[in-house]
């Protein structure tokens, strides 16, 4: 997969764990509120769901922005064989 098609799917994923968790949190609040307890169970783990995929693509995102500091860093002590433009 190329990098372009990894970074798009990512950034769906973490839309859809973002959009998830307030979703589930919503329909929590509402099934709690009217009544309904297996709605308000199920709310809890629509939101349970979506902040464990935000967690998850959130460090991803960070060991790829900790790798690209290390090279940058190292780029620019001159320790990499790379030509400048």
């Amino acid at each position: 997969m190329s990098e372009t098609t990894a970074v798009v799917a990512e950034t769906s994923a973490a839309a859809l764990g973002s959009k998830a968790t307030v979703t589930g949190g919503a329909a929590s609040f509402a099934g709690f509120f009217m009544g309904i307890d297996w709605m308000g169970w199920v709310g809890i783990g629509v939101a349970v769901l979506g902040l464990l995929i935000n967690v998850y693509f959130s460090w991803q995102r960070n060991q790829r922005e900790k790798e690209i500091h290390e090279l940058t860093k190292r780029k620019l002590n001159g320790e990499c064989n790379v030509k400048q433009d």
